[in-house]
């Protein structure tokens, strides 16, 4: 890649916008590389004072640049992501290969690493984003849509097919997730939108599969994410029910990397659903 060798450059804090740009602009000319802003996106950026985007382009290759002074607030940070989603999702790319490389006076947040990477999980989660809106607000009766939304991505982006009703679903999903990880090469870290989604489309095999009725609901012990109840008999006491997180065993696996675990989990929920 043209760009393996750009400096690392380190920008100070409290150093002005300007001051950061002619800096990295610096470093880019020693490499013998281009660097222009991005008016379409600096323009309607509104935290253009704390951060703006860069382009450099070599035969088609093109790397856009991320210099930031602020200490990325929430602001700052939804501000970049927006951008970042719609550079990652973009059906028209700017150019052949695409990198993004952040030169910043701060760290820069890990989810924004992550959509703004080329791995696969960062094109899973900037889709899921735009479904799960990082958990805002999450209603018990989206959590079907939002299970099939999960379904589709795992289809066109993990390139695993995945039914409600088939008994291998558990064991394909969690291998196409932990498959996917281990690709990866590296730990993954931020993906909430990820894990909403496939915790949605687990709970709707969950429903599917488990003969007993269900519902979403929002429950004190499972906060923030709606739980699946499932409703046993009606006893003299009053109804007996199972409530199960299928979001937080989602969260597990993609913490332990165990390709049986949502299979294993679903099992035990059926025994103690009889």
């Amino acid at each position: 890649m043209p760009f393996n060798n750009i400096p690392a450059v380190e920008i100070a804090p409290g150093c002005g916008i300007d001051e950061a740009e002619e800096k990295v602009c610096a470093a880019f000319e020693d490499a013998d590389l281009g660097f222009a802003s991005i008016p379409d996106i600096n323009s309607r950026l509104p935290c253009a004072d704390l951060c703006r985007f860069y382009e450099s382009r070599v035969d088609g290759e093109v790397l856009i640049s991320v210099v930031s002074i602020g200490c990325w607030e929430e602001n700052e940070t939804l501000n970049v992501l927006n951008i970042l989603v719609g550079l990652r999702l973009n059906p028209y790319p700017r150019g052949r290969n695409v990198r993004l490389r952040f030169f910043s006076a701060e760290e820069v947040p890990s989810v924004l690493l992550l959509i703004g990477g080329d791995t696969v999980f960062g094109e899973f989660e900037a889709r899921a984003c735009l479904v799960a809106r990082f958990g805002e607000d999450i209603r018990p009766e989206n959590c079907q849509q939002m299970g099939a939304a999960g379904m589709h991505l795992v289809h066109s982006v993990l390139g695993t097919k995945v039914s409600l009703l088939a008994s291998e679903s558990p064991d394909a999903l969690a291998g196409a997730v932990c498959d996917t990880l281990e690709r990866e090469g590296q730990p993954v870290a931020e993906l909430l939108n990820s894990m909403i989604l496939l915790g949605c489309l687990f709970g709707e095999i969950v429903r599917s599969q488990v003969e007993l009725s269900s519902s979403w609901l929002p429950l004190p012990d499972f906060q923030p994410w709606p739980a699946v109840v499932f409703t046993r008999a009606e006893k003299s006491d009053g109804t007996d029910s199972v409530a199960f997180s299928p979001i937080a065993h989602i969260g597990s696996l993609i913490e332990s990397r165990e390709r049986g675990a949502l299979g294993r989990s679903l099992a035990e929920l059926k025994s103690t659903c009889r």
